[in-house]
């Protein structure tokens, strides 16, 4: 019998695995779905505070265990897609496939300078209903899965904040990127700040097999605003199709 593919689900900051329930309803017949909790996140939210480095060594670590041969598949989105490109520059082979959606790989120290004496009196906000509900509709995030944000929000440490702002701000693109082996597409919404505009052109112009597109008329939102668009894309980037014809080259 032959095993299925895996396919790996690492989420953004401050949310947790459920942002990629939809998504696994549609990928989970045909792959073995992984989808964990980043460090500081979700069930694990007062384990330990966030760190990047050991977020890729647990995830190089469960793939090494697991996949047997079979296909892997890596897909990362915001600081999971930088967790992805870590995982792709320190092992270059474990991975066969990967998908970086909005992922800064331009450092801007001096923005964390700047905010991180604001984010200890922001954080109370974290726990408030009204603040919790209008930064569920900035991120598009549906309304069915607000109750999980909410938990996400309020169970979320101030030092996995802090740590969280800390490593996103200062990570850069690892040389050793451009040695992975896997097939890499890399995704950016149009309505995305410059600098995140200017990543993804990084890492596609950084690896000979990757290939970088605009999502049309979305912000940080492509995984929560357009699910059906972002299912299609993966298929037909799985499968060496012609991706959908919106998406814009960069």
């Amino acid at each position: 019998m032959v095993k299925k593919p895996i396919m790996v689900f690492l989420h953004g900051g401050g949310v947790s695995s459920w942002m990629w329930q939809e998504q696994i309803e549609k990928f989970k017949e045909a792959y073995d779905c992984y989808t964990p909790d980043l460090i500081g996140h979700g069930t694990r939210a007062n384990e330990k505070s966030f760190s990047m480095r050991e977020s890729a060594g647990e995830i190089i670590s469960w793939i090494e265990q697991h996949a047997q041969g079979r296909i892997v598949i890596l897909i990362g989105f915001s600081l999971g897609a930088q967790i992805a490109v870590d995982v792709l520059s320190r092992e270059p082979d474990i991975a066969d496939i990967a998908v970086i959606n909005s992922a800064l790989v331009r450092p801007l120290p001096w923005l964390y300078w700047m905010v991180r004496p604001i984010l200890p009196l922001t954080y109370p906000l974290l726990k408030k209903e009204w603040f919790i509900q209008l930064q569920a509709e900035k991120l598009g995030i549906p309304s069915q899965a607000l109750g999980n944000y909410t938990a996400d929000s309020k169970q979320l440490q101030k030092e996995t904040l802090l740590t969280m702002f800390q490593e996103n701000l200062h990570y850069k693109l690892p040389h050793t990127f451009q040695q992975a082996k896997a097939r890499i597409l890399v995704t950016v919404g149009e309505k995305e700040k410059g600098i995140m505009k200017r990543s993804a052109k990084k890492i596609t112009h950084a690896h000979p097999k990757a290939e970088g597109f605009i999502v049309p008329g979305i912000g940080h939102t492509f995984t929560f605003e357009k699910k059906e668009l972002f299912t299609d894309m993966i298929k037909s980037f799985i499968e060496e199709r012609a991706l959908p014809a919106e998406l814009k080259e960069i």
